[in-house]
């Protein structure tokens, strides 16, 4: 599951009436299909949320999660949890064999959760809303929330896993129409929170946005009234031609942002940037726009150009800091 909100979202309403169980990779090594951080939901009354790296070896812990949980409630001992279960993805290896041939290693923490509990949650999603910064410390002594920047010591600790809370990633998509469509599904999909602007008062194709979490009719004129600084926001401008995604870029291009994208031919970039380079705009402030947006597959449609465009915000978002 791409969003960290949504699945502590679910886990909420899990922990509210049934036994379950947090399941979190906590090491990766290699090849591993589970990369550090994934995570899973196991409970006796609803399917699995999330996930661990699928496959084989994923339904394998599903039913072990299953069979503690099981046994840990009839015998009304829940005292199993914590655990670790280690992983190896290559044939030949004795106990910790997952059934995969990729040749990595992952190690997964087992957490129980259950009815009454479901106060962590809540406290989870309280942490990423109050513009804090908080980690998830996860150990042998259970799992707790942090501020960051605050002392922990566990001294009977036998492993420990410390976390980051993440925000959901922001997008403004500049644009409603057909392409602005197709990217706030791909960002969706992807776990962005999305603003759409669009100048156009009645737009079938912003209407029919059912993805955007935030949809604005603006004068892009003053479209940086609507875009506070922020330096981790994405960016795409998708407008209905050369006019409007000029008068944004004009706006946009000398603040600070995690990605700025546009949309346009080659000889419609080429030309635009002209004009600002004989406006002054530098060469150092251009080069801060993806442009044209997204990466070259040949993209036709609006479909595919919203993959172009999702799978370059990816690649910038996974990258770090600059």
């Amino acid at each position: 599951m791409n969003d960290q909100r949504a699945f502590w979202e679910k886990m909420l309403a899990v922990t509210r009436t049934d036994n379950s169980a947090l399941l979190c990779v906590v090491e990766s090594i290699g090849s591993s299909p589970g990369r550090k951080g994934f995570k899973m939901c196991v409970s006796h009354q609803q399917g699995p949320i999330g996930s661990i790296g699928g496959g084989s070896m994923e339904h394998k812990l599903v039913e072990l999660a299953i069979e503690r949980l099981t046994s840990g409630i009839s015998s009304g001992d829940t005292e199993g949890f914590p655990f670790l279960k280690r992983q190896i993805h290559k044939p030949g290896i004795g106990q910790d064999r997952s059934g995969m041939i990729c040749s990595g290693e992952q190690t997964v923490a087992f957490f129980y959760l259950g009815p009454g509990q479901n106060a962590f949650c809540q406290e989870v999603l309280n942490a990423m809303d109050s513009g804090k910064a908080f980690e998830l410390v996860m150990s042998s002594a259970g799992i707790r929330l942090l501020e960051v920047g605050t002392a922990h010591y566990e001294p009977d600790a036998a492993w420990s896993y410390r976390e980051r809370l993440t925000q959901r990633p922001r997008i403004a998509i500049v644009g409603g129409g057909h392409v602005g469509l197709a990217l706030s599904r791909s960002m969706n999909q992807l776990g962005f929170h999305i603003v759409q602007f669009d100048h156009r008062e009645v737009l079938n194709t912003m209407e029919a946005n059912e993805w955007a979490h935030e949809k604005k009719v603006i004068d892009f004129h003053h479209i940086t009234d609507h875009l506070p600084d922020e330096p981790e926001l994405f960016i795409a401008l998708v407008s209905f031609g050369y006019r409007t995604d000029a008068i944004a870029l004009r706006q946009l291009i000398r603040r600070r942002w995690k990605y700025l994208g546009m949309l346009g031919s080659a000889e419609k970039v080429r030309t635009l940037f002209d004009d600002l380079r004989a406006e002054g705009f530098t060469e150092e402030e251009l080069a801060r726009v993806h442009a044209p947006i997204g990466l070259p597959i040949h993209s036709k449609t609006p479909e595919e150009i919203a993959v172009s465009i999702a799978a370059e915000i990816v690649r910038v978002k996974n990258r770090g800091p600059a």
